[in-house]
């Protein structure tokens, strides 16, 4: 009876770390690379790519092997298209900003207090908005809208990627639409927007570095510190890990879940290329680990 006990806690335990060992590995090998190749029992499936939403010419040309499976590809698959119904011609523009403004009669003064507010008010104006209108942000509407000039006159890359497809006249899908990623922000409690924007408004200074550092981490194709750098705003202290973690849950990983259920139809396709933001490829909660979850293999593609 004894022996039959033991055989199974030590069974038990082999489950367990062999389970920890797996989801370790699992994360570990989505540290690094922006291409991939997905395939499922043994067959090709298409291929998906880490891309930066910057439009620097270091980025800007992309590796002959990346241009080749785009050519070859039958479909083509990206975050929310530029011409997205939200911004159509007649009524996007009201659209999205009844959802970027507060109830009224609320300002955001009113939740961040008189010195910080006079602070948002001078960076939003300088970027060409109405100070009336400023007060009137949601917190999450006002952290989104500060912007550093950029340096460079050159085309996003994502767009670039789209304009090659459409010219091709390839499929085309978006796996997350304005609405889908607009709802993650607005569903994020007002406490954490608001200490979200004070840490926004606090490193505006630093926000070149940490772009330039941003930058030459998807040079190197380095995902992990991709992904620290995004919440270097908010400062390394215990109490503000709460913080971070909402950050990047509403952020990161609920949009990563909704990009892998959308990236379902291109990839039953077959020859699908799916571009996205190289941040949400990384570790166990991302759209790789999340891939593999639903019965795919993906493998990197050296560049």
């Amino acid at each position: 009876m004894k022996t039959k006990i033991y055989l199974t806690v030590a069974i038990i335990i082999t489950i367990i770390v062999t389970a920890w060992v797996s989801t370790k590995e699992n994360a570990d090998a989505f540290e690094q690379g922006l291409f991939w190749k997905i395939e499922k029992d043994g067959e090709y499936v298409g291929h998906i790519f880490g891309t930066l939403h910057m439009n620097d010419e270091r980025i800007g040309v992309l590796h002959e092997k990346i241009n080749k499976v785009l050519d070859e590809s039958k479909s083509f698959a990206m975050e929310a298209f530029p011409s997205d119904h939200y911004w159509n011609p007649y009524s996007g523009g009201q659209l999205i900003k009844g959802d970027m403004v507060l109830p009224k009669g609320e300002t955001l003064e009113e939740l961040v207090g008189e010195e910080t507010y006079q602070k948002i008010e001078d960076v939003l104006s300088g970027l060409g908005m109405e100070r009336k209108f400023i007060n009137t942000l949601r917190p999450w509407a006002a952290m989104r809208s500060f912007a550093v000039k950029a340096k460079s006159n050159a085309a996003i890359l994502d767009y670039k990627l789209l304009d090659r497809a459409a010219n091709q006249r390839k499929e085309l899908y978006q796996v997350e639409s304005i609405e889908e990623f607009i709802v993650t922000l607005q569903e994020m409690p007002v406490d954490a927007q608001v200490a979200l924007l004070n840490f926004t408004v606090a490193s505006y200074t630093e926000m070149q570095n940490i772009i330039d550092d941003m930058l030459d981490a998807y040079l190197k194709q380095d995902l992990k510190a991709m992904y620290q750098i995004s919440t270097r705003f908010i400062p390394d202290e215990p109490e503000n890990k709460q913080w971070r973690d909402i950050y990047l849950k509403h952020v990161i990983e609920i949009r990563n879940i909704v990009m892998q259920h959308y990236m379902r139809k291109p990839m039953r396709e077959k020859d699908a290329f799916i571009a996205i933001g190289a941040v949400h490829l990384y570790g166990e909660k991302g759209v790789l680990a999340l891939i593999e979850k639903d019965g795919y293999t993906v493998s990197r593609v050296d560049l």
